[in-house]
């Protein structure tokens, strides 16, 4: 009983101070837990892999076409980047990439992860730094509406969808 006791005394201890608003906190990431659960019925939205500097993925619906706009990272160097058409069958997703190399993602959408196969055609490559990973990658859904889809940004940090 006292082990509680002093145990809850040290959790409350570790809660932030309501009154001073400047030690609290921030804001926890869209996506975890304490927000509301993001929709997963459309493609539009942001994806996310977890990391220092998140790698993006955004897809806009516009009635029966789809875009996407796509930039990895690797810790703060840029990793790859592309843009183009996405098409959904149940939870196929196809992701052709707009450029002078072809390149056909055949991802997977399951609920709020997306997910690349672990090898992609050569001509993914040229939408790539050398050594930056493409194939295998895994996105969670972060946000569900265009708004979302909106805030991600490419490599010079213009809007990446649009």
């Amino acid at each position: 009983m006292r082990k509680a006791l002093v145990l809850l005394l040290m959790l409350a201890g570790c809660a932030p101070d309501a009154g001073n608003a400047s030690r609290a906190e921030p804001e926890s990431r869209p996506g975890s837990p304490s927000r509301a659960p993001v929709q997963t019925q459309t493609l539009t939205g942001l994806y996310e892999a977890p990391a220092a500097r998140p790698s993006q993925l955004c897809i806009v619906e516009q009635g029966e076409r789809a875009r996407f706009g796509l930039v990895t990272w690797q810790s703060e160097r840029p990793g790859c980047s592309g843009a183009g058409a996405a098409v959904r069958r149940g939870d196929a997703l196809t992701l052709t990439m707009d450029g002078e190399s072809p390149c056909t993602i055949a991802a997977r959408v399951q609920g709020g992860a997306l997910t690349f196969p672990a090898a992609l055609p050569r001509g993914c490559a040229y939408y790539c730094a050398p050594g930056a990973p493409l194939a295998g990658l895994a996105f969670a859904k972060t946000g569900g509406t265009r708004e979302d889809a909106l805030r991600a940004r490419d490599l010079v940090g213009d809007p990446l969808c649009g």
